[in-house]
């Protein structure tokens, strides 16, 4: 699509029905029927970047931290493995505290005692890290690149520049790994225009994942009292999505079941044609002399999506489980 159809679409509120038909249409040609369980383990709050938007910001005085163990985080994507989930997100704050050996160990742990898929977001590493994460085995590697207009991105990242998220970006893909990339749509200064940008780098990048999620104020952010983002500008934003790239992975993510904890999901897997869900998985560390209280709270109120209720929104949506790894469809030979 060019820059001029799609931002057509994304103003067109009366034709947005049909659009969402469309996409359907497409995701069940592209990726089928099935959708895919990710059970993520937020194992880290600390974080050394000051993103206005998200209640990890450093300069949070009053969010609870905490860390995991190596041992908890292993103990918890095992637990992943043993639900029946494929594919374990090992996800945190920019935390310096995990140092490249322990994120090797912990993925050459979980590889050795589980056959799953490891996808790490865990923020900016070095290239050094990147392809030590590669070699212990991880596949997959998650990071968003919030929005394509460089000068939002920045106020919203507080001076850090967008190029170098980008080169980042490819460096992952250099590197190896199935790339997973995202925006935030709603967030305070964004316009349509900026909307398709995203869209079009999308299409030109064509991600093996994608993950779309709204802008949802927190209340210990500077950005505490601007409006959450529009649901159907949001579900809009996923169809275009998986028009333009086809076979993407694309997630519908906790923070739209956040905005609209009833329908969010399931309107992203049957309108907007997500066909991934990423349960919370936390709740699954079993050491009962050891257990930990944790916040993961990038949004106030984040609603954080259990495996039953993963698999419920997935029955409803009229969506089967698929039990496979969910490897890129990107790759070839890859089969849905």
């Amino acid at each position: 699509m060019n820059r001029k159809d799609i931002l057509d679409a994304l103003l067109d509120e009366s034709g947005q029905e049909t659009l969402f038909e469309k996409a359907d249409r497409v995701r069940r040609d592209q990726v089928g029927d099935t959708a895919q369980l990710r059970g993520v383990v937020h194992f880290s709050n600390y974080c050394r970047c000051n993103d206005i938007y998200c209640g990890l910001l450093k300069d949070n005085d009053q969010c609870k931290r905490f860390r995991m163990t190596e041992d908890q985080i292993v103990e918890t994507a095992l637990s992943i493995a043993e639900a029946g989930l494929k594919t374990v997100v090992l996800q945190s704050g920019e935390d310096p505290h995990f140092t490249r050996s322990t994120i090797c160990s912990i993925v050459e742990r979980i590889m050795g005692k589980a056959d799953v898929a490891v996808t790490l977001s865990l923020g900016q590493r070095s290239r050094e890290d990147y392809a030590a994460f590669r070699s212990a085995g991880a596949e997959r590697y998650l990071m968003k690149h919030e929005t394509m207009n460089s000068d939002l991105y920045s106020r919203m990242r507080s001076g850090l520049k967008l190029v170098d998220r980008l080169r980042l970006i490819d460096t992952l893909r250099e590197l190896g790994f199935q790339v997973g990339v995202g925006n935030i749509v709603g967030l305070p200064g964004q316009t349509p225009e900026d909307l398709c940008e995203d869209i079009l780098f999308f299409q030109d990048f064509q991600p093996d994942m994608i993950n779309i999620g709204p802008f949802i104020p927190h209340a210990q952010t500077p950005l505490k009292d601007d409006p959450a983002g529009d649901m159907d500008l949001m579900l809009r934003t996923f169809a275009l999505t998986r028009i333009v790239t086809g076979n993407s992975h694309i997630a519908a993510a906790n923070t739209v079941a956040t905005l609209d904890p009833d329908n969010g999901q399931f309107k992203a897997l049957t309108k907007g044609g997500a066909n991934v869900v990423m349960p919370n998985c936390n709740p699954f560390l079993k050491s009962k002399t050891d257990k930990i209280e944790y916040e993961f709270q990038i949004t106030t109120h984040k609603r954080y999506v259990s495996v039953d209720e993963a698999r419920n929104v997935l029955a409803r949506a009229g969506r089967t489980e698929n039990h496979t790894k969910g490897h890129s469809l990107k790759l070839q030979g890859a089969t849905l």
